[in-house]
């Protein structure tokens, strides 16, 4: 019997001097029960002193947690009765057996054991006296009475002490036997030992049929008088087990009968011989089990109220003891990892995968089935094909003379391909089929040539892929057709058709049509990069072109509020009812996209902003007209359209300008429209950075002044041809608004003004126009003029310079004419720019309107 070390230095050093040679006079040790608390409590560096132990352990399996336990064990409620367990530390299972738990190191499902840790199961220490100290425990088994477990052969029971005889008496499990038995051994001391077990200190009981053992007694009796101080144990353990076992270096333990230690040779720190003796820490110990206490007969009758556990495919046996059953799963399936106590636990083995595990004796022609396989043979062979059968051969033909014309002999399909030559007869196949030919064998089946066989493949496979495709297609068609018809609902398309159709029987008149996704696809060439015509904060603006050759500009926005669609198709419908020169015509509309397009009439020429800043070829004479065009515009859409429509991003890059530099104002992407009895309406702040209201910005009130303020920004443009923002102004003038204030109130402004607009335009025009701009302006939108009187001052100005225009070239003809140095006369005066009531032209615009930050910009 071999016993396994314990886990700790402590005891450790006991196994040493348990088996150390030490004469003593005799002392009767008694097995004592192993505390879960050890006796002896060494400090860190005691557990140091000590040479380490080996664990000789030949069970190499992974300890269970409670989570993953087998059946029939588990935890509340997943368990079979008597199989309960529960989870220790480090989420270990616990089997409870009485009061006590025990960790749970391995469970067979197949074999019907299990392998605890478990200490000693009795223990007994004498005091210095030589009397049985009080108090014996232990934390091991003794009686496993009604419950499912026993005892396993597979232990062994062992004592271990200084001079003792040990006896048990134990309780037969089996129904046929009653009474008790005994097993017993002595232990013996002393001298060198090299810790096997029997030796010195430690005995062996193998003489006990643990099998059959459900309850243990124990006794210890005395054989020397000196055990005064010494302890026993007894300890049931796996055969694989060891009580002691010294290190690697197999250096001889000695139990000294003069010093009363435990050393190792060559060790020159013993231990106490008290703690030697009962080594520390728990062992395995295996204990078998059984399911009911019943029969399998008993408990596939439902007798005595039991069940029966076998899944459908494992067997029933009943145990040696006649107290109980085990499952196994059936031959052909697992019954290694299977489970055969739940359903599907039982893993079929696929024999046909590994030769050595079927009989077949064609590999190729065996079949898997459930807990088995079956063995056929091949179309030209015979026989059962099981190679323990009659196996498979091949089919011998009937030979002779009368074969072939025999009809009832004939072995062939078609008799008149039967050929018997010297007594062998042979079969074959009509052209265009293949095979043997025998009505045992392959017969004969029809074959094409390769390549009839390829070009008919290829012809489906075409056939195929033509069809497909043309599926696909159609599928994305429809698909499409669907997502634009639900765009268009949900953009309002519906909504839209029924104003226009109302306007129609009202008499109201409307160019604007519903234009479809593919036509507005096809007329930007996919919305090609080489037809964008300008990127904004609101989108982009692609050139395209329509299928009768008329160019329009396209706007893509990039975001559209689906919970504003009413109010857009509002804004459209006001909007295509617009009919001024000087706006930019709506066309229609595509709303079968994510975002609704809008198509307006292309203009050619850029913008104002362009000419302004970037061409500077404007003579003052059409600075003069885009002016007033624009003024006349906006006040139409301020108080002649239908509908009063706010732009709130009147800027030069927004107005657009034709061949003739007529002036168009475009985009109404951030328009709104006033209802007729509201002088403003409440909106998020939108606009561009130099030509916002700042009332607006600061309120978020829109009013028509709001548009009177950018206009003055494009006014000041037109005179300084300067951007509304530029750093490379003075800090605080990035603004051009603020600037151009700073330059009228401290009369700078013709100090700015290029040479050749000075001279072109003259110092009255630029100082009227100056004063209108200022006054647009104002910080105070209701001291701004409505933009009529803008447009009407704008008007006297032009007809002003049109005839200082007309008097200067008629000055010039007669000086021509006459010789004569300069002929003077009088321009008609230049309208009055002041509103009634005003007194003074000093206008200020504080710096606070805008941000540094966006001045920078």
């Amino acid at each position: 019997m071999r016993c396994r070390r314990a886990s700790t230095p402590a005891a450790a050093a006991a196994a040493a001097a348990a088996v150390a040679a030490w004469p003593l006079t005799p002392l009767v040790l008694a097995l004592a029960v192993f505390s879960a608390i050890p006796h002896v409590t060494l400090s860190r560096g005691q557990e140091n002193r000590w040479p380490p132990l080996e664990v000789n352990s030949q069970l190499k399996t992974k300890n269970l947690t409670c989570d993953n336990v087998p059946y029939p064990f588990g935890l509340r409620g997943k368990s079979a009765p008597g199989f309960r367990v529960t989870c220790g530390k480090n989420n270990s299972a616990m089997l409870r057996i009485g009061h006590q738990k025990f960790r749970i190191d391995q469970v067979s499902s197949q074999d019907g054991f299990v392998v605890i840790f478990a200490g000693p199961i009795y223990r007994l220490c004498y005091d210095r006296n030589g009397r049985p100290a009080v108090g014996s425990t232990g934390i091991g088994p003794t009686n496993l009475t009604d419950t499912p477990f026993f005892f396993s052969k597979r232990n062994t029971l062992v004592a271990t002490g200084y001079y003792s005889s040990f006896n048990a008496t134990f309780i037969s499990s089996l129904r046929d036997q009653s009474g008790s038995a005994t097993g017993h051994c002595k232990t013996k001391c002393c001298g060198n030992s090299d810790g096997s077990c029997p030796g010195t200190a430690c005995c062996e009981a193998v003489d006990m049929p643990m099998d059959i053992a459900q309850e243990l007694t124990f006794k210890f009796n005395k054989t020397s008088a000196n055990e005064a101080g010494t302890c026993s144990a007894a300890f049931i353990l796996d055969q694989e087990e060891q009580i002691f076992k010294v290190s690697g270096d197999r250096k001889p333990m000695h139990l000294d009968q003069e010093e009363r230690i435990f050393k190792v040779r060559g060790d020159s720190k013993p231990m106490p011989l008290e703690d030697a003796l009962v080594p520390l820490g728990e062992r395995r110990m295996v204990l078998d089990w059984v399911i009911e206490r019943a029969t399998c007969e008993q408990a596939r009758n439902n007798s005595f109220k039991t069940h029966y556990y076998c899944n459908n495919v494992s067997s029933c046996k009943d145990t040696l003891s006649g107290t109980g059953y085990l499952c196994r799963c059936k031959p052909g399936y697992d019954q290694f990892f299977g489970n055969p106590y739940e359903a599907g636990g039982c893993q079929d083995i696929d024999e046909c995968r590994f030769p050595n595990s079927n009989n077949c004796s064609q590999l190729n022609f065996c079949h898997n089935t459930p807990g088995g396989y079956t063995c056929s043979c091949p179309n030209n062979m015979t026989g059962d094909g099981y190679m323990t059968g009659t196996g498979c051969n091949y089919s011998l033909l009937p030979s002779g003379l009368d074969v072939c014309v025999n009809p009832r002999k004939n072995p062939c399909v078609y008799p008149k391909y039967c050929k018997d030559a010297q007594g062998v007869t042979s079969c074959a196949c009509p052209g265009g089929m293949n095979g043997d030919g025998q009505t045992k064998g392959s017969g004969c089946k029809k074959h094409f040539p390769l390549y009839i066989a390829l070009g008919v493949g290829l012809a489906l496979t075409a056939t195929l892929a033509t069809a497909l495709l043309c599926y696909y297609w159609t599928m994305k068609k429809r698909k499409v057709a669907r997502n634009r018809a639900e765009l268009f609902r949900k953009n309002g398309g519906l909504l839209l058709q029924q104003r226009f159709s109302m306007m129609t029987s009202q008499g109201e008149d409307s160019t604007a049509k519903i234009f479809s996704a593919e036509e507005l696809k096809n007329a930007t060439d996919n919305y090609s990069e080489s037809r964008i015509l300008g990127r904004g904060g609101s989108g982009m603006v692609y050139k395209g072109i329509l299928p009768n050759n008329t160019m329009v500009a396209i706007k893509k926005s990039i975001l559209f509020d689906e919970s504003q669609v009413e109010q857009f198709v509002n804004e459209i419908t006001i909007l295509s009812q617009i009919d001024h020169p000087n706006v930019v015509k709506l066309l229609g509309c595509c709303l079968e996209t994510k975002v609704p397009l809008l198509v307006y009439e292309f203009i050619p020429n850029g913008t104002l902003f362009q000419h302004i800043h970037n061409r500077s070829s404007l003579r003052w004479e059409d600075c003069l007209r885009i002016a007033e065009e624009t003024a006349e515009a906006l006040d139409y859409l301020h108080s002649t359209s239908s509908t009063p429509i706010i732009h709130r991003d009147i800027k030069s890059s927004n107005i657009l300008l034709d061949e003739n530099l007529m002036a168009k104002i475009s985009d109404f992407g951030a328009s709104r429209s006033v209802p007729f009895d509201q002088t403003h309406v409440t909106t998020l702040i939108q606009g561009t950075i130099g030509y916002l209201d700042p009332e607006y910005f600061q309120s978020s009130k829109l009013t028509e002044k709001s548009d009177v303020y950018s206009f003055g920004v494009v006014l000041a443009e037109l005179l300084t041809r300067q951007k509304p923002i530029s750093a490379s102004r003075p800090e605080e003038s990035c603004n051009l608004a603020m600037y151009i204030v700073n330059l009228f109130n401290e009369r700078r402004l013709l100090q700015e003004i290029e040479p050749h607009i000075l001279a072109e335009a003259g110092e009255e025009q630029i100082h009227a126009v100056a004063q209108l701009s200022v006054r647009c302006l104002n910080l105070k939108g209701e001291e701004r003029p409505v933009m009529r009187e803008v447009a009407s001052v704008l008007h006297g100005l032009r007809e002003s310079f049109d005839e200082e225009q007309i008097i200067r070239r008629s000055n010039e003809s007669i000086q021509i004419t006459n010789g004569q140095d300069s002929v003077h006369s009088e321009a008609r005066p230049i309208p009055s720019l002041q509103s009634s009531g005003e007194t003074t032209t000093e206008y200020s615009l504080p710096a606070e309107i805008l941000p540094s930050s966006y001045l920078a910009r």
